[in-house]
């Protein structure tokens, strides 16, 4: 049994939908005596109502499409703007190539080791000079434009951007190098325990862990002021020490066993480099002109006159 008022109900949804199919049935009627609409569609003649109720309901639905996102700061590619073009250019880059020596006799370690040596603190190629481990980078380069990278990012785990091993009772490699808020994997490679120690101003930097032996840690690091590197320890065995050097920039390298670097991908322009070797504090600037696409080949040499006096 239907409710009172049930029909007066369906009478005004009925009436509803006849005044919303309205606009389109006008359109597909066609013109009035004397009225001119080319854009009026006519319909056909018997055409049921209940096919324009259907396309009224078709396009009252339609989805608008959203604008595409513009891609995060951190993955765009550096530019540089032409005023005069109106444009937006990227940077031009060249490369720097070198190879670093030292030209006299290595001081020794303070601490002798295991066997109750004194080990040279410099890596030196016996053939060419070459100096290992040496960092070379170019001053302030944080305040360049930096180059199309991810951001790294702070949640956990760390992206690892370097490895030191403890191996036959010293750190190798003796010297890394990262981007800030990058971290080192500490490995120990071997039969006896170790500890990591680090010793950084920045209290983020400063740590002390235990690696037992084919154990190991990884510790994210952050720049500290001037440039300092970080001087990783091992407090029982003394005489172990590497050098955790930390860039707020790409633009750095550190020297292999033959004393050679590549930096790629430089800002065009003149730049002030900086080598140094950690252990023994040798240090020279040099400065460079960079060219777009070229490559730049670059040597120094040190000497025993140029290691610091205690």
């Amino acid at each position: 049994m239907n409710s009172p008022g049930s029909g007066a109900w369906r009478q005004l949804l009925l009436l509803t939908v006849l005044l919303a199919a309205i606009p389109t049935v006008w359109k597909q009627i066609g013109p009035l005596p004397g009225e001119s609409n080319p854009t009026r569609e006519t319909c056909a003649p018997g055409e049921p109502l209940i096919s324009l109720l259907q396309e009224t309901s078709r396009s009252s639905s339609t989805v608008l499409e959203p604008e595409p996102a513009e891609l995060p700061a951190a993955v765009q590619k550096p530019a540089s703007s032409d005023p005069q073009a109106g444009v937006t250019a990227e940077v031009a880059t060249g490369q720097i190539r070198g190879v670093v020596r030292f030209l006299g006799e290595s001081p020794l370690a303070p601490e002798a080791n295991l066997a109750g040596k004194r080990l040279p603190l410099l890596r030196v190629d016996p053939q060419t000079g070459g100096l290992g481990h040496a960092v070379v980078f170019i001053v302030n380069g944080g305040q360049l434009p930096q180059p199309s990278r991810p951001e790294i990012p702070a949640a956990r785990p760390v992206p690892v951007q370097a490895v030191m091993d403890q191996k036959d009772h010293e750190f190798t490699p003796r010297v890394v190098a990262i981007t800030a808020g990058a971290g080192v994997r500490f490995t120990n490679s071997d039969v006896a325990n170790h500890n990591v120690h680090g010793h950084g101003l920045d209290p983020k930097n400063q740590f002390n862990v235990f690696t037992g032996s084919g154990g190991g840690v990884t510790h994210r690091f952050r720049v500290e002021k001037g440039g300092r590197p970080i001087r990783i320890g091992c407090d029982i065995h003394p005489w172990m020490q590497g050098w955790v050097y930390v860039f707020d920039h790409p633009w750095y390298a550190i020297t292999d066993n033959s004393g050679k670097f590549e930096i790629p991908d430089v800002p065009v322009g003149r730049h002030r480099l900086v080598i140094r070797q950690p252990d023994t504090r040798l240090e020279k600037f040099v400065e460079l002109e960079v060219v777009a696409g070229q490559v730049v080949e670059w040597q120094t040499d040190f000497e025993s006159s140029d290691l610091p006096r205690e």
